[in-house]
C-alpha cells in the first residue's frame, strides 16, 4: 500500500495534486494520500472529483464547521475582542471525544494482574477465616487452608461462563467475577475443613456445608475493583495525562467521555485523570448490557448522553439521532455542525463500531517499543493478521489452537469462535480508520486534523 501526504492551500496545488493521483491511479499497487487543508472549496473539489477517479473518501470533514470557523478566523481581526463563539459550542474542534480505556491509555495486562494480586490475597485470608470458624472441632489448632490462585479463578469464571452458555444466559463481567469469587471461597474452604476434619479422624466433613453471604461475596469484589482504579493510575502510559492536557487545553469546548466495556472509570482516577473526563459509559450499566462493544448500543447511549446534558447544538431530535443495536446507529446524516471523534486500540471494538455510529474514529496502535497494549487483538500481534501456520502450511489443528491461545491473555475467558469472530471484524474495520496513531502524544494534532479538514482518498 503507496501512502502520500499532501497538504494544500490553493486550488492550483490541488490541481497539481490530481495531476499526480492520475498518475499513480493505473499503477497496480492500491494507495491511499491525505489532502489537509482548511479550505472548503478545495476539500469539496476533492470530494467531487473522487467518484469520476474512481477513488474513494473515508474520513469527510465537518464543512459548515470549518466554515464558521474560517468565518471567525476572517473576521476576528477586525473585532473589538466580542464573544465570537457560534452556536456550535466549539469553532475550533471536535464537540465529543470519547475514549476507549483498556491499552488505549493504560495497559489492561499489568493492571487486571495487579487487581487479581490484591484480589488472591484477600480471598485466601477470607477462606482462612471461614475454615476455622466452621471447624467441627472447636480445640483443633488454626489450620492453614490452601490458596487460591489466579489460575483457579480463571479456570472457574472459564467453567461458570460455559455453564451459563449452554442455556444462552448472558451475564454482565461484574456478576461474572462474583460469582467466581463464590465459588472459589466454597471451593478452598471445603477443601479446609475436610483437611481439618481427617486429620481429626471426624466423618462429619461428608455434610458440612459453606454458606457465603451476598455482602462477603461483594466486599471482595469491591475490593478488586478499587485496587483496578488504583492500578490503572499506576500503570497510566507515561504520555497520557500530557496528552489529555494538551486536548483540554486546545479543544476546551468539546466534551470528552471514555466508552469502555470493563470495569474501568476514569471519573474514579481521581489522583490522575479524573479531571479531563465529563462522564463514562459502560458495557456493565443497566441501560447498555448486553450490548457492548463491538454492538452499536453502547455508542448509542453515549451520543444520546452526550445530547441530553451536554449538547450545544442541534445534533438531532433526541433519541432519534440513533437508532438501537443492529440497525442505522448513525448521527443525523443532515447534520453537518456535529463532529464526534472515537479513539481507541482495537479495530473491531472501537474503530469499526464507532464510524458505523456516526464517528470519526482514531486507531491506537501503539509503538511496541515504548508501550505495552496488552490485548492487542492477542499479545501484541497486528490487527488483521494472524500467527496461525498459512493454508499451505502443514501446521496441525492443535498447533493452531496452541497459537491461538498464547494469543489470548491469561486471564480472558474468549472462547475460540469468539476469537474467531474478532479477527473477521478487525478485517473488516481496517477500511474504517480515520488516523492511526503510534504515540498518544499525536493525538491532538490528529483530532484538530481530522475535525478541521483531513480527507482521506483511497485507490484499489
Amino acid at each position: 500500500m503507496m501512502r502520500m501526504t499532501f497538504t494544500t492551500f490553493t486550488t492550483g496545488a490541488f490541481l497539481l495534486h490530481l495531476f499526480l493521483v492520475s498518475l499513480f491511479k493505473d499503477n497496480a499497487s492500491p494507495f491511499t494520500f491525505t489532502f489537509t487543508s482548511n479550505d472548503v472549496s478545495i476539500l469539496q473539489v476533492v470530494e467531487a472529483f473522487a467518484p469520476c477517479c474512481n477513488l474513494g473518501i473515508s474520513n469527510r470533514p465537518s464543512y459548515s464547521l470549518l466554515l464558521r470557523a474560517n468565518d471567525v478566523d476572517t473576521s476576528s481581526s477586525g473585532s473589538s475582542g466580542g464573544n465570537d463563539s457560534t452556536s456550535s459550542g466549539t469553532s475550533s474542534g471536535p464537540h465529543l471525544i470519547t475514549f476507549d480505556l483498556d491499552d488505549t491509555i493504560f495497559p489492561v495486562g499489568p493492571v487486571v494482574h495487579d487487581a487479581n494480586v490484591a484480589l488472591m490475597e484477600h480471598l485466601a485470608s477470607l477462606t482462612a477465616s471461614l475454615t476455622n470458624a466452621n471447624n467441627a472441632n472447636a480445640n483443633a489448632p488454626t489450620t492453614t487452608t490452601t490458596c487460591i490462585t489466579q489460575s483457579d479463578f480463571i479456570a472457574s469464571t472459564k467453567f461458570i461462563r460455559s455453564e451459563l452458555a449452554k442455556d444462552g444466559i448472558k451475564i454482565t463481567y461484574t456478576e461474572l467475577r462474583k460469582r467466581t469469587i463464590q465459588r472459589e471461597i466454597e471451593r478452598i474452604s471445603l477443601i479446609g475443613i475436610e483437611k481439618s476434619n481427617n486429620n481429626d479422624n471426624d466423618s462429619s466433613s461428608s455434610s458440612t456445608v459453606v454458606t457465603i453471604s451476598k455482602e462477603v461475596v461483594s466486599d471482595a469484589y469491591e475490593l478488586w475493583e478499587e485496587h483496578r482504579h488504583m492500578a490503572a493510575e499506576r500503570h497510566l502510559y507515561h504520555d497520557t495525562i500530557a496528552m489529555l492536557d494538551e486536548l483540554k487545553e486546545t479543544f476546551p469546548d468539546a466534551t470528552i467521555a471514555a466508552i469502555t466495556n470493563g470495569k474501568g472509570n476514569p471519573l474514579r482516577m481521581t489522583n490522575t485523570i479524573a479531571k479531563y473526563f465529563d462522564y463514562c459509559i459502560s458495557g456493565e450499566d443497566d441501560n447498555v448490557f448486553p450490548y457492548r462493544k463491538p454492538d452499536a448500543g453502547i455508542y448509542k447511549v453515549a451520543v444520546e448522553k452526550y445530547q441530553q446534558e451536554y449538547n450545544t447544538i442541534n445534533t438531532g431530535s433526541g433519541s432519534d439521532s440513533v437508532s438501537g443495536s443492529g440497525s442505522d446507529t448513525n448521527t443525523s446524516s443532515d447534520d453537518d455542525d456535529f463532529c464526534w471523534i472515537h479513539i481507541g486500540d482495537d479495530l473491531a471494538n472501537d474503530v469499526g463500531a464507532s464510524a458505523q455510529c456516526g464517528a470519526k474514529s482514531i486507531w491506537v496502535d501503539l509503538d511496541e517499543e515504548l508501550y505495552n497494549q496488552t490485548t492487542h487483538t492477542g499479545s501484541g500481534t497486528t490487527p488483521g493478521t494472524t500467527t496461525t501456520p498459512s493454508s499451505g502450511s502443514t501446521g496441525t489443528d492443535n498447533e493452531k489452537e496452541k497459537q491461538q491461545q498464547q494469543q489470548q491473555p491469561v486471564w480472558s475467558t474468549a472462547t475460540k469462535e469468539e476469537q474467531e469472530m474478532r479477527r473477521i471484524l478487525n478485517e473488516e474495520a481496517q477500511k474504517y480508520v480515520a488516523a492511526r496513531v503510534q504515540n498518544l502524544s499525536e493525538l491532538p494534532d490528529v483530532v484538530k486534523n481530522i475535525s478541521m479538514g483531513s480527507v482521506h482518498v483511497s485507490c484499489s
